[in-house]
């Protein structure tokens, strides 16, 4: 069956579009809500409404990561379905919930604090000496892209000393998803990547298995679902998809926020003065620059929507960044703004599809409540030691990426 290519609007993959994605996004909100790309074979869907739809009407289901996400992951919770998907969810939602969740705050600001220069016999000691006031830093690099890493890690019990492993494993995952399956290099290297996380971690199940202890990866190798316990596969997909939403999309928002706030320094010192504030920025910045824009799903049955036709069996892809700055739903969308009144902040992090940064529907993001806990744990340290701190002279903070959006630099003054 042939697709109406409407002419006017760039291609998913195109340099216009890594160059403003937002200004894409309002294009096809406007013009083209239901919009095929002959790039990626599939459909681009952009209104919060519509989002909402895919999210949590069934004929949206997850087979797609068979081809998007498996190649690297395995066969993860993000897409299993019923019952299937409920019961191994639930292996690991007690740690990222209630007192499960509490217990990691102690984590959380130790693994913090030691990057900073508290501690002197650690991974991050080499990085101490430069969070001093006055000193220029590098914030992503040498502070945000650590914090995340550091801290699934140890609720994992992996030695955080293999981080440039990490970083190097999950960035190749990262680069393969958002890719699509559309470029054999990329599709090269991530599958390299799990090859070669999954051989390091093989000695390290065999050993929880023989002597497990209380961190995560003890749990999945002694839990027993229905009679039956989780193979040396299985675990290793788990602790994959633990590793990559742990380490990757935390740091990027993180670092986000903190450049968003700087940069109407009002922000900065209204959040630095009634930390209540702090909830409501992290909110926003997620809603403003989600660090993961988009999820796919397959359509299960033949739909209309918008007047177009999508057949059973096609790609979808539902564009978070775009329906997080939707006009329909938001004012001022395009528009930074924490004191907005239109979302409600405690909300993003429970799935009410107030926006869609942690996806929504059954497969909700599981560690939404541990990465808010990670930033807010970090922005308030920060503003703690470096009350003054501000984007150093002469630097603007650019953000880059479609499937992932981040700073990959941010040079401040502490």
């Amino acid at each position: 069956m042939s697709e109406t290519i409407l002419s006017g609007i760039p291609t998913f993959f195109s340099a216009e579009v890594a160059a403003d994605p937002y200004a894409f996004y309002r294009t096809l909100r406007a013009e083209a809500p239901v919009h095929y790309d002959p790039e990626l074979n599939g459909y681009l869907i952009s209104r919060h409404a519509d989002v909402a739809r895919g999210y949590r009407d069934p004929i949206f289901s997850s087979r797609s990561y068979e081809q998007i996400i498996e190649p690297v992951f395995g066969r993860s919770l993000l897409q299993m379905d019923g019952k299937e998907h409920a019961r191994k969810r639930a292996l690991v939602t007690p740690y990222f919930r209630g007192k499960g969740l509490e217990a990691w705050q102690g984590v959380i600001m130790r693994n913090a604090r030691s990057i900073l220069g508290d501690a002197t016999a650690d991974a991050a000691e080499h990085l101490a000496s430069r969070f001093e006031p006055g000193q220029t830093v590098d914030i992503v690099n040498e502070f945000c892209n650590y914090l995340p890493v550091y801290v699934i890690t140890e609720m994992l019990g992996l030695p955080r000393d293999d981080y440039p492993r990490f970083k190097q494993w999950y960035t190749a995952h990262t680069n393969f998803i958002g890719a699509f399956g559309t470029n054999p290099e990329i599709d090269r290297i991530g599958r390299a990547a799990t090859a070669e996380l999954w051989e390091y971690l093989t000695p390290i199940i065999a050993e929880r298995r023989a002597n497990p202890g209380s961190d995560l990866i003890s749990t999945l190798v002694t839990a027993e679902v229905q009679g039956e316990m989780l193979d040396d596969i299985e675990v290793k997909t788990h602790v994959t998809q633990l590793l990559n939403a742990g380490s990757e999309t935390t740091g990027k928002a993180l670092a986000s926020m903190i450049a968003l706030v700087l940069q109407q320094r009002e922000l900065f010192d209204e959040i630095r003065d009634d930390r209540s504030k702090v909830t409501a920025a992290i909110s926003e910045t997620l809603r403003y620059i989600p660090p993961s824009q988009m999820n796919s799903r397959q359509v299960t049955e033949d739909i209309e929507l918008h007047g177009r036709h999508i057949p059973a069996g096609s790609l979808v892809v539902l564009m978070i960044g775009s329906a997080n700055r939707d006009d329909a739903r938001f004012d001022h969308p395009d528009h930074f703004d924490p004191r907005r009144s239109d979302l409600e902040h405690e909300k993003v992090f429970n799935n009410t599809g107030e926006h869609f940064a942690f996806g929504g529907g059954r497969h909700f993001c599981l560690g939404a409540m541990l990465a808010r806990s990670e930033i807010d744990v970090g922005m308030n340290l920060l503003m703690d030691r470096f009350p003054n701190m501000q984007v150093a002279e002469g630097f603007t903070p650019a953000w880059t990426g479609v499937k992932a959006r981040h700073l990959p630099r941010l040079l401040l003054t502490l």
